[in-house]
């Protein structure tokens, strides 16, 4: 305890020195916070509006095969899945029905393959919330039954504007052709970069050209009320759908290459596969599918760390000189305690004391200048590009921070401040008492 008041009266008594070294760590410690916190409220955001596009954060798809033999995408009343859904209610938000399909999509004599969600819009205010619209309005989704919300690549690719009808071409779940026609009410922005590109439409006018009753569905998502869960969640319905005797699928979904909004997924190759009976149940979730994008944003995060650990280094070099100044300022005074009678452990402690106090200091200070930053930047809105609306939340940034990131930071500071004050704090320790009390400084 007395080394550590010593230690305190030290830096105190410089306070020009002490506000210098502090003022490097701290600024250390303003950018690592703030670009971790930024990279945190990216993922985030992503993550949301990745989920409200494709509808949960837990995706569940059904396969049977029909009458002619082929696989089709359905899911039928099924005691299996209610009794799961019954004993997971509590963890269970919200849930979405849709249907897709992969039809052609016709305007003129311009055709594109593009995947469409059948979405009850009344539902999914979530969606509607997300997406970016950049021309039309998405008010007509609620009334017309052939309503339309096309991707801008899509529209482009088509040459189609708001107000003018596509044809729809697809094949029903029977295998027979039929056609439709969308009125395009909205065009709005997607991230096919990141493998994310659909249309939307009424689910009920879907189904009915997929060969569905109206209240059908092939895909059962459901938001969680805590994301923590999701791996243990999806592993629960994985488990908990396979039948007796039969394998669980253990395919994961891969984030596809697309060109014209059209996937192109190598696995997609012709495979003998067995029949079976009822329906076999494919459970995915949101982790699955972001962990490509978190890799692309967590680059940042190394960036970020690099330049951390550069100022660090800078900061290690700037206390080590301090200090070996301060052993040559207090050669007399450490030769005064020496031959009171303190030990040299005390006296490299002081030393150590000095180094951990300037570290915390800093931290602080940063962490207060983070926080003023993050406060005044996360309120203020932004006038970006739609495109760049995807990684916003209501057109502000968001800043997440987890409480393991900023304890390890303090710890790196701290941990670079003691290795930096160690050789000095040695030397002192080391010192003679009579040659530092005989010494000119």
């Amino acid at each position: 305890m007395f080394t550590l008041k010593v230690a305190f009266r030290n830096i105190s008594r410089q306070k020009k020195r002490s506000f210098l070294l502090a003022g490097a760590i701290a600024f250390g410690m303003l950018v690592i916070t703030v670009i971790n916190a930024l990279t945190g409220g990216l993922v985030e955001n992503i993550r949301d509006n990745f989920a409200h596009a494709l509808g949960g954060h837990v995706f569940i798809t059904g396969r049977e095969f029909n009458e002619r033999g082929q696989i089709i995408s359905k899911i039928r009343p099924d005691e299996r899945l209610d009794q799961l859904l019954a004993e997971n209610a509590s963890r269970i938000e919200a849930f979405t029905k849709r249907s897709q399909a992969l039809p052609s999509l016709i305007f003129g004599s311009k055709q594109t393959m593009h995947l469409v969600y059948g979405v009850d819009f009344h539902e999914e205010d979530k969606l509607l919330a997300s997406l970016v619209v950049t021309q039309g309005s998405l008010d007509p989704v609620l009334t017309l039954e052939n309503a339309a919300i096309l991707p801008l690549p899509a529209a482009e690719r088509l040459g189609v504007e708001v107000g003018e009808t596509i044809l729809v071409r697809l094949e029903t779940l029977t295998g027979q052709h039929n056609v439709g026609e969308l009125l395009v009410v909205a065009l709005v922005e997607d991230q096919e970069q990141f493998g994310l590109s659909a249309a939307y439409v009424s689910r009920a006018y879907l189904n009915g050209l997929l060969g569905l009753d109206p209240e059908e569905y092939q895909m059962l998502n459901m938001f969680l009320t805590d994301l923590g869960l999701v791996d243990e969640f999806t592993r629960t319905f994985r488990e908990g759908l396979v039948k007796p005797g039969e394998e669980p699928d253990e395919d994961e979904p891969e984030l596809t290459v697309s060109v014209g909004g059209v996937p192109l997924d190598p696995a997609q190759q012709q495979r003998r596969v067995s029949r079976w009976e009822g329906t076999r149940y494919r459970v995915m979730n949101i982790n699955q599918i972001m962990e490509p994008v978190e890799l692309a944003v967590g680059v940042l995060n190394r960036v970020g760390l690099v330049i951390f650990i550069i100022l660090l280094l800078v900061t290690m070099v700037g206390i080590t000189n301090t200090f070996r100044m301060i052993l040559i300022e207090r050669t007399k005074e450490i030769g005064t305690m020496r031959a009171f009678g303190m030990h040299r452990s005390q006296v490299q402690r002081i030393f150590l004391w000095e180094a951990v106090l300037l570290g915390l200091v800093g931290c602080a200070a940063g962490l207060a200048l983070a926080g003023l930053l993050i406060l005044v930047v996360g309120h203020w809105p932004l006038n970006v590009e739609p495109a760049l609306q995807f990684f916003l939340n209501q057109g502000r940034i968001t800043f997440r921070l987890s409480l393991g990131g900023v304890l390890l930071n303090m710890f790196l500071v701290v941990l670079t401040s003691l290795v930096a004050a160690y050789w000095p704090a040695r030397a002192a320790a080391r010192l003679s008492p009579i040659k530092a009390l005989s010494s000119n400084f």
